[in-house]
């Protein structure tokens, strides 16, 4: 996955969609909570086809889950041969999943920003964002395989990637707001430069942080929108929460973990009721171990799980 995970120590930071169509009876889940569920979509999974990618998305849509998030990567190493060796890329599906739906969200979890010159995921993500009308989260995260940064001719930014990431995420802000002006940073510059046409959510366009070391925990506080955590339990969740909340100063970051959702319903259910009292404004989750288990597990969450869930929300 593009996920950020481990030691991020680059010198990096120190310091609501319209309501879905219906579903059936029973199924369609309920957008009043406060954790919003969204789907981690299996597009790192080997053999996956863009068409069961883009029925599950569709069915996340009628069932009403709040948005779906595909992986990143672009050329493993040895590292990661066994695990994404099978990976269809992040933000051409999204384009592709923003022109078949209407509602639901759109995001990368994560966008491995080091090994993508920024500009041209600025315009990426802005076309996208024009074709979905505004429902795209752009999730960015520093990176963790320092061999697939050598593969793909990006080795000499691997130290700098956290610094990097940064500055890039300044340079998105400055793009995205129509400003003229010039931008000068340490890795990214330029004198005179036009960007248009503009996201239709401009420069508040969300982005997300991936990663769970103290420097992504900060620039998620400091010059994110969301973090999302890989692979915490709700324990360990509450604690880099906290942190994050903290290192915000009181500025509003939403905060979710990425999980598995599947097997028995009470066990789904709790799970989803400790990461909400763990403080989670959402779970980001896989709904199976195959790709085939995604839409029997979505409307076995949404018919089973979420009106329990509702219920003692009420």
């Amino acid at each position: 996955m593009g996920r950020s995970r481990g030691s991020d120590r680059t010198g990096g930071v120190t310091g609501a969609p319209p309501q879905p169509s219906p579903a059936s009876q029973g199924e369609k889940v309920s957008q009043d909570r406060r954790v919003k569920v969204h789907v981690a979509l299996p597009n790192g999974h080997r053999g996956v086809t863009i068409d069961q990618l883009a029925e599950i998305t569709a069915v996340a849509e009628e069932l009403g889950l709040a948005g779906v998030w595909p992986l990143d990567h672009v050329l493993v190493g040895p590292d990661l041969k066994d695990r994404y060796p099978w990976v269809i890329e992040p933000l051409t599906l999204l384009g592709y999943l923003a022109a078949r739906t209407s509602r639901i969200r759109l995001g990368t979890s994560v966008i491995v920003l080091g090994m993508r010159n920024p500009f041209v995921v600025a315009k990426q993500a802005a076309t996208i964002d024009l074709i979905s009308k505004g429902r795209l989260t752009l999730g960015l995260g520093a990176g963790y395989s320092e061999p697939e940064f050598r593969n793909v001719g990006a080795s000499g930014v691997w130290t700098t990637r956290g610094k990097r990431l940064d500055e890039a995420i300044r340079l998105f802000r400055h793009l995205w707001s129509g400003a003229e002006g010039p931008f000068d940073g340490q890795f990214y510059r330029y004198d005179e430069g036009y960007f248009g046409p503009l996201p239709p959510q401009g420069e508040k366009l969300p982005i997300m942080i991936g990663g769970q070391s103290d420097a992504a925990l900060k620039r998620a506080a400091t010059l994110g929108d969301v973090w999302q955590s890989t692979g915490l339990k709700p324990e360990e969740f509450r604690v880099k929460a906290e942190h994050v909340r903290g290192y915000a100063e009181g500025r509003r970051v939403e905060v979710g973990a990425r999980t598995t959702l599947a097997g028995d319903p009470d066990e789904v259910l709790a799970k989803v009721r400790a990461y909400e009292e763990a403080g989670a404004d959402h779970v980001c989750a896989y709904f199976g171990s195959s790709v085939e288990d995604f839409v029997p597990g979505m409307r076995t969450f949404a018919r089973e799980v979420m009106p329990a869930f509702d219920a003692t929300n009420a």
